[in-house]
Order: C-alpha cells, then sequence, then structure tokens
C-alpha cells in the first residue's frame, strides 16, 4: 500500500495537526493527498521552506526544501 511521508519535519509541521506517514490504497490517492498537504504548506506555513511531492520506490515523499 503505497504511503505519503515527510522527507524531515520542519518546526511549523511539527506544530501543525498534519500526519508524517499515510497509507492509502491505490497510488492516485496518495499523489492527491501528498499535492494537497504540498498546497497547504506552501500556502499557510511560515515560507521558510518549499514542499513538493515525489514519487520514490512506490510511496509518495513530500520533499523539503530552503526557500529562495
Amino acid at each position: 500500500m503505497p504511503l505519503v511521508k515527510m522527507q524531515k519535519e520542519c518546526k511549523c509541521f511539527q506544530e501543525s495537526d498534519l500526519l508524517a506517514v499515510e497509507e492509502f490504497d491505490t497510488i492516485d490517492e496518495a499523489l492527491m493527498r501528498a499535492n494537497e498537504k504540498c498546497a497547504y504548506m506552501n500556502d499557510n506555513f511560515c515560507g521558510k521552506h518549499h514542499f513538493r511531492a515525489v514519487y520514490e520506490d512506490g510511496n509518495m515523499i513530500i520533499k523539503v526544501e530552503m526557500n529562495g
């Protein structure tokens, strides 16, 4: 079963109610959730990081990159 996993947890993520790992029935569901999480975090977190979803080894990994 495909997972959506955070690459690492920044402070904003740790203070949120979001889950670091979520399991789905299909990769399409995981992709949709990963994209939703990235959009939410990019719009609502402090802006220090940029989040993007990447497919790796059958799972969706949310990469955390420095912004700017």
